[in-house]
């Protein structure tokens, strides 16, 4: 028998997946979003003429779970019909003024030579394992301390500032995410003997595909062989969001946009009711699904936690569109890791849209800065960046542009804001036994498959 009243908070893309499922279990969901619409990031934006980009580089890919997969993507007509398959991810990196097109890891044989030697022999004479909590220990004890100083280090101010304090950052920062603690390094057999040995492994990359597909057919490695997507209209991976919101609305999930939480009231441990901000309405609350942050969800119910100092880099995003053919044929995104420029990650369109007819070649660039240099980095050096890199032809002039600036976006992930994520996610949960917090916020997962995934695990078991 269905329960009454779900409410989920969010409608970011955790968001709005729950609320499919929740459907399932509850008579009604309610999904409450403080913006107009939902999609959190995973939103697609025009410019003056029309074009349309991402907020980012986002490429979907599947989970392996049929159930999942099919909320995501549609049966197999449907997954034909609207979106491309690009099989594996085709990226690469700048660093140190050269390209490297095999992945994003950083080749640090493009270091000056005699840098590159003495950080060869650092990283080769390291033969144990790092035990450190912090990124900057983490490093010198795995990669040492010249790659880490002259390679790793300054991406990491490029992400995180150029006043922050490194050895403040935990080791589980999204430097790790981005693969900034492997490195391409030595000859391609060199290395590839070495990769067997454990301790190796975890800080050099093959220098090639066919190595690693002979590793992943080895080990079975099956999330290593996801599919990625994109959506074959030109709507940009917005379509995501209306599709899975299409589903939710035809299960009867009702969209609260443009409001928020103002009260969480309960008795004892269970929440019965809660207040809309800007409505003033009054919902019957069964179950409480959050995905935002839950320090909204602990003011708003009154419960007090101890102050901590969490920082976020804004998002300064850049799109063109150009009447050049990009420089760049294959690459979906590219990384630039070099710390003379300002971006560092880069989407490019026409490689995975070669079957949509668009006018002109779309490319969007992001920047992480401080709230206050937002204002300090315009369309035109972007521009020329890209034709620095050579992105974007020297003779290619603008047919659209269009600058995004994106606050509090990008967690400056330090210890003590992962002891504030660990102390809110314990203090609300343990607060009710009629809550769930569930996406990023919750701080188990970054990826979305993982995120989804995790969201998928907790609704079967909890009901």
């Amino acid at each position: 028998m269905k329960k009454d009243n779900c409410i989920v908070v969010g409608g970011g893309i955790c968001g709005i997946f729950s609320a499919i499922l929740l459907a399932d279990k509850f008579t009604h969901v309610y999904l409450i979003e403080k913006d107009d619409e939902c999609g959190g990031l995973l939103k697609s934006v025009q410019d003056a003429n029309g074009n349309i980009y991402d907020q980012g580089t986002h490429v979907p890919n599947n989970t392996f779970i049929p159930e999942i997969d099919e909320i995501l993507f549609g049966n197999k007509s449907l997954q034909d019909e609207n979106w491309s398959n690009l099989g594996k991810p085709r990226t690469g990196n700048y660093f140190c003024g050269q390209w490297n097109l095999i992945h994003q890891m950083l080749d640090v044989r493009n270091l000056p030579e005699h840098i590159y030697q003495k950080g060869i022999v650092e990283l080769l004479s390291i033969t144990k394992e790092s035990k450190a909590k912090d990124l900057v220990t983490f490093l010198i004890e795995t990669l040492g301390p010249t790659f880490t100083q002259e390679a790793v280090a300054p991406i990491a101010k490029k992400l995180y500032g150029k006043d922050v304090d490194l050895t403040q950052l935990t080791k589980d920062s999204s430097v790790g995410y981005f693969g900034l603690s492997r490195v391409l390094a030595l000859v391609p057999e060199v290395a590839k003997k070495l990769k067997e040995l454990p301790l190796f492994d975890t800080k050099l990359t093959y220098h090639n595909e066919k190595d690693f597909e002979e590793r992943i057919e080895k080990d079975g490695e099956t999330d290593s062989q996801f599919q990625y997507y994109y959506p074959k209209n030109n709507k940009g991976v917005g379509f995501w969001v209306e599709f899975m919101i299409s589903q939710a609305k035809a299960k009867g999930v009702k969209f609260l946009t443009g409001e928020y939480v103002s009260a969480i009231n309960y008795q004892d441990d269970v929440i019965h009711t809660i207040d809309l901000g800007k409505s003033g309405e009054q919902l019957s609350c069964d179950y409480l699904w959050w995905t935002a942050p839950p320090i909204l969800a602990l003011k708003a119910a009154n419960i007090k936690v101890e102050p901590r100092k969490v920082s976020f880099r804004s998002a300064c995003i850049f799109h063109f569109t150009v009447d050049k053919p990009l420089l760049n044929n294959s690459a979906y995104y590219l990384w630039n890791w070099d710390e003379n420029y300002k971006a560092f990650r880069i989407t490019l369109y026409p490689n995975m849209q070669k079957n949509t007819l668009t006018k002109g070649y779309k490319v969007t660039a992001e920047v992480l800065c401080s709230h206050s240099e937002t204002e300090n980095v315009s369309l035109s050096d972007i521009f020329e960046e890209l034709k620095e890199i050579e992105i974007i032809a020297q003779d290619a002039k603008i047919l659209g542009e269009l600058k995004q600036v994106i606050h509090n976006t990008f967690p400056v992930t330090t210890f003590e804001m992962s002891e504030a994520i660990e102390d809110h996610y314990n203090t609300l949960t343990s607060a009710f036994n009629n809550v769930h917090l569930a996406g990023r916020f919750s701080g188990k997962n970054w990826f979305h498959h993982d995120v989804l995934k995790s969201a998928y695990k907790d609704i079967k078991q909890l009901f």
